[in-house]
C-alpha cells in the first residue's frame, strides 16, 4: 500500500512539472509567414504603413534586451518611407503585470517606439489568445495588407529586413 501512494504522489508531482514545459520551443504562435494578422485594438488600421509588433516583458531578460535594441533600430528607421510610401510605425507589448514595473523600465530603457502598451494580463490577455502567443515572447512585421512579413526575428534581422523594405 505505501508503495501505491509513492507511485501516486510520484506520478502527480512529475505530472505537475510537465504542465508547466512547453514543448513548441520553435516559435512563439502559431500564426504563420504570410497569413493575414488577426484584427486587434493595438494595430488598429495598417494603411501605408510597415508595422512591427513586439512582445516583451521586465522579468525576462532576454526578451527586455531584444526590446532596447528594436527600440534603437526603430529610432533610426522612422522617418524613412519606401517607394510607395509606407513608413515603420512599431508597437511594443509589455506582457508585465504591474503598471509601476512597466513605467520604471520604460524610463530605464529609453523606450522610443511609435506606441508602448501594457498587457496586464500577460498571456492571459486576450490579445494573447488572439495571437496564439502560447506563453512565448516574439515579434511580428506586418505589410500594410495585414499579411504577416515575418516572425520570431532578431534585432539585427529586423535590420536588414528594413533596409530591404524602407528607402
Amino acid at each position: 500500500m505505501r508503495r501505491f501512494y509513492s507511485f501516486i504522489i510520484s506520478s502527480v508531482v512529475v505530472g505537475m512539472l510537465f504542465s508547466f514545459m512547453s514543448f513548441d520551443a520553435t516559435s512563439s504562435s502559431k500564426l504563420l509567414v504570410g497569413q493575414k494578422f488577426p484584427s486587434t485594438e493595438k494595430l488598429g488600421a495598417c494603411d501605408e504603413k510597415l508595422v512591427l509588433v513586439n512582445f516583451w516583458a521586465a522579468y525576462d531578460a532576454e526578451s527586455r534586451d531584444e526590446n532596447i535594441r528594436f527600440s534603437s533600430i526603430v529610432e533610426k528607421y522612422e522617418g524613412k518611407m519606401t517607394a510607395e510610401g509606407r513608413r515603420l510605425r512599431a508597437i511594443s507589448v509589455s506582457m508585465d503585470r504591474f503598471e509601476k514595473v512597466f513605467e520604471e523600465v520604460i524610463k530605464q530603457d529609453g523606450l522610443r517606439f511609435s506606441e508602448i502598451s501594457l498587457e496586464t494580463e500577460g498571456f492571459h490577455s486576450k490579445l494573447a489568445k488572439d495571437l496564439k502567443l502560447n506563453n512565448r515572447f516574439g515579434n511580428f512585421l506586418i505589410d500594410d495588407q495585414g499579411r504577416i512579413l515575418a516572425k520570431d526575428f532578431t534585432p539585427d534581422e529586423l535590420k536588414q529586413m528594413l533596409d530591404r523594405y524602407l528607402n
